[in-house]
Protein backbone atom coordinates (compact mmCIF):
# COMPACT_ATOMS: atom_id res chain seq x y z
CA UNK A 1 0.00 0.00 0.00
CA UNK A 2 2.77 2.44 0.91
CA UNK A 3 4.69 1.59 -2.24
CA UNK A 4 1.68 2.30 -4.53
CA UNK A 5 1.19 5.62 -2.74
CA UNK A 6 4.80 6.58 -3.48
CA UNK A 7 4.39 5.57 -7.11
CA UNK A 8 1.24 7.69 -7.44
CA UNK A 9 3.02 10.61 -5.77
CA UNK A 10 5.94 10.29 -8.22
CA UNK A 11 3.57 10.08 -11.18
CA UNK A 12 1.75 13.18 -9.94
CA UNK A 13 5.06 15.05 -9.56
CA UNK A 14 6.13 14.02 -13.06
CA UNK A 15 2.84 15.24 -14.50
CA UNK A 16 3.20 18.60 -12.75
CA UNK A 17 6.78 18.98 -13.95
CA UNK A 18 5.76 18.02 -17.49
CA UNK A 19 2.92 20.55 -17.44
CA UNK A 20 5.27 23.30 -16.24
CA UNK A 21 7.74 22.34 -18.95
CA UNK A 22 5.05 22.59 -21.62
CA UNK A 23 3.91 25.95 -20.27
CA UNK A 24 7.46 27.32 -20.29
CA UNK A 25 8.08 25.97 -23.80
CA UNK A 26 4.81 27.55 -25.00
CA UNK A 27 5.77 30.93 -23.52
CA UNK A 28 9.23 30.78 -25.11
CA UNK A 29 7.75 29.80 -28.50
CA UNK A 30 5.17 32.60 -28.32
CA UNK A 31 7.95 35.09 -27.65
CA UNK A 32 9.92 33.77 -30.63
CA UNK A 33 6.86 34.02 -32.88
CA UNK A 34 6.21 37.61 -31.76
CA UNK A 35 9.84 38.53 -32.50
CA UNK A 36 9.72 36.80 -35.91
CA UNK A 37 6.49 38.59 -36.85
CA UNK A 38 7.91 41.95 -35.76
CA UNK A 39 11.01 41.35 -37.90
CA UNK A 40 8.86 40.23 -40.87
CA UNK A 41 6.73 43.36 -40.61
CA UNK A 42 9.84 45.55 -40.51
CA UNK A 43 11.32 43.77 -43.54
CA UNK A 44 8.09 44.01 -45.52
CA UNK A 45 7.66 47.69 -44.66
CA UNK A 46 11.16 48.50 -45.93
CA UNK A 47 10.51 46.69 -49.22
CA UNK A 48 6.98 48.03 -49.84
CA UNK A 49 6.50 51.00 -52.10
CA UNK A 50 5.15 54.14 -50.44
CA UNK A 51 1.69 53.52 -49.03
CA UNK A 52 -1.31 55.03 -50.73
CA UNK A 53 -5.07 54.62 -50.54
CA UNK A 54 -6.19 51.55 -52.43
CA UNK A 55 -8.91 51.84 -55.03
CA UNK A 56 -10.61 48.48 -55.51
CA UNK A 57 -11.82 49.16 -59.04
CA UNK A 58 -8.20 49.48 -60.17
CA UNK A 59 -7.42 45.92 -59.11
CA UNK A 60 -10.83 44.19 -59.23
CA UNK A 61 -9.80 41.29 -61.52
CA UNK A 62 -6.33 40.87 -60.08
CA UNK A 63 -4.93 38.31 -57.66
CA UNK A 64 -3.19 39.70 -54.61
CA UNK A 65 0.52 39.91 -55.42
CA UNK A 66 2.83 38.07 -53.04
CA UNK A 67 6.15 39.21 -51.66
CA UNK A 68 8.67 36.51 -50.81
CA UNK A 69 10.44 37.06 -47.51
CA UNK A 70 12.61 34.34 -46.02
CA UNK A 71 11.30 31.79 -48.51
CA UNK A 72 7.64 32.47 -47.58
CA UNK A 73 5.03 34.34 -49.63
CA UNK A 74 3.12 37.13 -47.92
CA UNK A 75 0.18 39.00 -49.46
CA UNK A 76 -0.60 41.72 -46.92
CA UNK A 77 0.08 43.55 -43.70
CA UNK A 78 -2.88 43.51 -41.34
CA UNK A 79 -3.22 46.27 -38.75
CA UNK A 80 -5.68 46.76 -35.91
CA UNK A 81 -4.33 49.93 -34.27
CA UNK A 82 -6.53 49.91 -31.15
CA UNK A 83 -4.75 46.71 -30.05
CA UNK A 84 -1.29 47.54 -31.40
CA UNK A 85 -1.63 44.68 -33.87
CA UNK A 86 0.49 44.70 -37.02
CA UNK A 87 0.99 41.29 -38.62
CA UNK A 88 2.14 39.82 -41.93
CA UNK A 89 -0.45 37.71 -43.75
CA UNK A 90 0.84 34.47 -45.27
CA UNK A 91 -0.29 33.98 -48.87
CA UNK A 92 -2.11 30.67 -48.55
CA UNK A 93 -3.95 28.62 -45.96
CA UNK A 94 -1.71 26.18 -44.13
CA UNK A 95 -2.83 24.97 -40.71
CA UNK A 96 0.78 24.58 -39.57
CA UNK A 97 1.51 28.24 -40.39
CA UNK A 98 -1.50 29.72 -38.54
CA UNK A 99 0.24 29.41 -35.17
CA UNK A 100 3.07 31.60 -36.50
CA UNK A 101 1.13 34.29 -38.37
CA UNK A 102 -2.28 34.86 -39.95
CA UNK A 103 -2.95 33.13 -43.27
CA UNK A 104 -5.19 34.01 -46.18
CA UNK A 105 -8.00 31.48 -46.11
CA UNK A 106 -9.78 32.73 -49.21
CA UNK A 107 -10.28 35.63 -51.59
CA UNK A 108 -8.72 38.99 -52.26
CA UNK A 109 -8.97 42.44 -50.80
CA UNK A 110 -9.82 43.76 -54.27
CA UNK A 111 -13.20 42.12 -54.66
CA UNK A 112 -14.25 42.16 -50.99
CA UNK A 113 -13.85 38.41 -50.44
CA UNK A 114 -10.68 38.33 -48.31
CA UNK A 115 -10.85 35.94 -45.35
CA UNK A 116 -7.86 35.77 -42.98
CA UNK A 117 -7.48 33.23 -40.19
CA UNK A 118 -5.11 33.40 -37.26
CA UNK A 119 -4.43 32.04 -33.82
CA UNK A 120 -5.92 33.19 -30.52
CA UNK A 121 -2.54 33.63 -28.88
CA UNK A 122 -0.41 36.42 -27.53
CA UNK A 123 1.05 38.54 -30.29
CA UNK A 124 -1.59 37.54 -32.78
CA UNK A 125 -5.40 37.55 -32.34
CA UNK A 126 -5.58 37.09 -28.56
CA UNK A 127 -7.74 40.22 -28.27
CA UNK A 128 -10.58 39.06 -30.55
CA UNK A 129 -12.82 38.31 -27.56
CA UNK A 130 -12.46 41.97 -26.45
CA UNK A 131 -12.77 43.76 -29.78
CA UNK A 132 -15.80 45.95 -30.36
CA UNK A 133 -17.77 47.10 -33.34
CA UNK A 134 -16.26 50.10 -35.14
CA UNK A 135 -12.65 49.03 -34.41
CA UNK A 136 -10.46 50.12 -37.32
CA UNK A 137 -8.74 47.49 -39.47
CA UNK A 138 -6.27 48.18 -42.27
CA UNK A 139 -4.99 45.81 -44.93
CA UNK A 140 -1.99 46.87 -47.02
CA UNK A 141 -1.24 44.76 -50.06
CA UNK A 142 2.26 44.19 -51.43
CA UNK A 143 1.93 47.09 -53.89
CA UNK A 144 1.57 49.51 -50.97
CA UNK A 145 -2.18 50.01 -51.50
CA UNK A 146 -3.99 50.41 -48.20
CA UNK A 147 -7.62 49.45 -47.66
CA UNK A 148 -9.50 50.59 -44.55
CA UNK A 149 -12.30 48.79 -42.75
CA UNK A 150 -14.25 48.84 -39.51
CA UNK A 151 -15.52 45.87 -37.55
CA UNK A 152 -19.27 45.74 -38.16
CA UNK A 153 -20.10 42.68 -36.09
CA UNK A 154 -18.50 39.94 -34.02
CA UNK A 155 -19.86 36.40 -34.37
CA UNK A 156 -19.16 33.04 -32.77
CA UNK A 157 -19.32 29.69 -34.53
CA UNK A 158 -18.40 26.12 -33.69
CA UNK A 159 -17.07 25.75 -37.25
CA UNK A 160 -14.62 27.55 -39.51
CA UNK A 161 -15.76 25.95 -42.73
CA UNK A 162 -15.90 28.04 -45.90
CA UNK A 163 -19.70 28.26 -45.96
CA UNK A 164 -19.67 29.72 -42.43
CA UNK A 165 -16.85 32.18 -43.14
CA UNK A 166 -18.08 33.53 -46.47
CA UNK A 167 -20.43 36.48 -46.11
CA UNK A 168 -21.62 38.64 -49.00
CA UNK A 169 -22.27 41.57 -46.68
CA UNK A 170 -18.71 41.69 -45.28
CA UNK A 171 -15.81 43.17 -47.25
CA UNK A 172 -13.24 41.48 -44.99
CA UNK A 173 -13.57 38.55 -42.59
CA UNK A 174 -11.06 37.72 -39.85
CA UNK A 175 -11.30 34.67 -37.63
CA UNK A 176 -9.47 32.81 -34.88
CA UNK A 177 -10.22 29.84 -32.67
CA UNK A 178 -11.04 30.92 -29.12
CA UNK A 179 -8.93 28.55 -27.01
CA UNK A 180 -11.02 29.15 -23.88
CA UNK A 181 -14.49 28.71 -25.35
CA UNK A 182 -13.43 26.19 -28.04
CA UNK A 183 -15.33 28.01 -30.76
CA UNK A 184 -14.34 30.48 -33.47
CA UNK A 185 -14.55 34.24 -33.17
CA UNK A 186 -15.38 35.78 -36.53
CA UNK A 187 -14.99 39.50 -37.23
CA UNK A 188 -17.06 40.84 -40.11
CA UNK A 189 -15.60 44.08 -41.42
CA UNK A 190 -16.96 46.59 -43.91
CA UNK A 191 -15.07 49.07 -46.02
CA UNK A 192 -14.64 52.44 -44.41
Amino acid sequence: MKRSGKVMFLIGCLLIISSLGLLIFSQIRTGQIQKENHELVQTIETILPERRAGIKDTYRNMEMPALEVGGEDFVALLEIPSFGCKLPVFGSWEKGKVSSHPCRFWGTVYDGTLIVGGADQSGQFDFFDRISNDAAVTVTDMTGSTFSYVVERVEHSDSAQAEVLMDNEADLTLFARDARMLDYIILRCVEK
